[in-house]
């Protein structure tokens, strides 16, 4: 217990250059107490719309794209109607035929030429058209691009002192337009050279229109909230060696010449030295 004690006491000396160059300097400063309160943490995040698990749309048979229905980063489902083709023949035959008489012409073959409708097989967000209204494709000629999900990958644009986890909601807002959406942490890796950042990547949760790849997101993320619970300045904290210490005060039972029984501890704890002091520093640069 004894070569613990006096291991804790080097480590501790570490952590304060000012207790290790002078041994005689206090090493706690006043006494302080554990409150009772609630915390909530939000971190600001920014990042770029990407597109994640597309698909293309292709021409199913030779002909032309007469009509597109739909724009560049519409919400789609299999339901929506993205373009509408006719067949080489029945081009021909609209081109041959006056304007006034495109209807009646229309109707009269539409037994044996008639439009077929370009739907997606899943929902998602288009994100490349390929043609033109009136252009001619070939079968198998790529019509559309499409994307089942959307991620915005940035990083958190302020220092981050809690731990992140898989699952943390988000909320976001388009830069340029400010429509807002909802989005959820996937993956997140620290940045090595910028400590207490993280890379994120978030999924926007409700696909819909005014998903703009390639563009600005900004908004928080939010970490976490706590109520109840113990709180403390985090200066008042000592980190050791991937360890984190609080001197409180101690409850004691038997006692003998070598050893001390804890039977618990109470609210109040010392606040670290260095702590105090530049606490002291700081309100004496405010009355200069």
């Amino acid at each position: 217990m004894k070569r613990k004690l006096l291991s804790a006491a080097a480590l501790l000396a570490l952590a304060c250059p000012a207790l290790a160059a002078d041994p005689s300097a206090p090493q706690w400063g006043p006494e302080r107490n554990i409150r009772t309160g609630d915390i909530e943490v939000y971190t600001k995040v920014s990042g770029i719309a990407t597109a994640q698990d597309t698909y293309d749309i292709f021409a199913p048979f030779d002909g032309r794209v007469e009509e597109l229905q739909a724009e560049l980063f519409d919400y789609v489902t299999p339901k929506t109607l993205l373009a509408r083709m006719v067949s080489t023949e029945m081009a021909a035959l609209l081109d041959s035929t006056l304007a006034d008489g495109k209807k009646q012409a229309e109707k009269r073959w539409s037994d044996v030429y008639d439009y077929t409708g370009i739907n997606p097989e899943e929902t998602g967000i288009i994100t490349n058209i390929y043609f033109e209204p009136k252009t001619r494709v070939n079968k198998g000629d790529r019509l559309f691009t499409v994307a089942k999900k959307v991620l915005v990958i940035g990083k958190n644009t302020e220092p981050l002192y809690s731990k992140l986890a898989n699952g943390m909601t988000a909320n976001l807002a388009h830069v340029r337009t400010g429509e807002k959406f909802t989005a959820k942490l996937v993956n997140f890796i620290p940045v090595k050279a910028a400590p207490r950042t993280n890379r994120l990547w978030l999924e926007i949760t409700a696909l819909r229109d005014g998903v703009r790849i390639g563009e600005q997101f900004d908004g928080m993320l939010f970490v976490g909230r706590s109520e109840e619970t113990m709180l403390v300045p985090r200066s008042h904290v000592t980190d050791i060696g991937g360890r984190r210490y609080l001197m409180t005060e101690i409850k004691t039972g038997l006692e003998t010449e070598t050893e001390t029984e804890i039977t618990g501890h109470t609210s109040l704890y010392l606040e670290p030295a260095a702590a105090a002091a530049a606490e002291k520093d700081g309100k004496d640069k405010k009355v200069r």
